[in-house]
């Protein structure tokens, strides 16, 4: 499919709807494989000829249909942040299980940045840092 179909096929979400997923990397292959792992539900599409994987590694979500993102290459010359919790926003992966979560995200690399935090009577949290030190977050229900 050409990026040209792409575009024409793509539902166009309400305004305010989040309708993208930003990951910056210095190698998105690379930081593919660590997400593809932890949440194998991200269903990456191959490079195309004006989006090659080497800059933007895309992938869509199961649910809810339409919300996608991509991996994407930083510019030549630009530096990472030094922040703690990582940079930009935070997205939330629903998960079942946090510590499981926590554990894989160490054996593929990444880091946690913030422990297990109680959300209201509704949940729980943990915010970590992959690879490349951007920051995501996991979340499940309190039981």
């Amino acid at each position: 499919m050409s990026d040209e179909n792409c575009a024409k096929e793509w539902p166009i979400p309400p305004i305010g709807s989040p309708c993208w997923i930003e990951v910056m990397s210095e190698n998105p292959p690379k930081l593919k494989e660590f997400y593809s792992a932890l949440f194998p539900s991200w269903e990456f599409k191959p490079g195309t000829k004006d989006h090659p994987e080497s800059e933007v590694a895309m992938f869509e979500f199961q649910q809810p249909k339409g919300l996608s993102g991509g991996i994407v290459k930083l510019p030549e010359g630009c530096k990472r942040s030094e922040h703690p919790q990582g940079v930009g926003f935070t997205i939330y992966c629903y998960v079942t299980d946090l510590e499981a979560t926590e554990k894989q995200v160490h054996e593929l690399g990444g880091t946690t940045v913030l422990g297990k935090t109680k959300e209201g009577n509704h949940g729980w949290f943990m915010n970590f840092k992959d690879p490349e030190g951007n920051r995501f977050a996991a979340y499940t229900m309190a039981k």
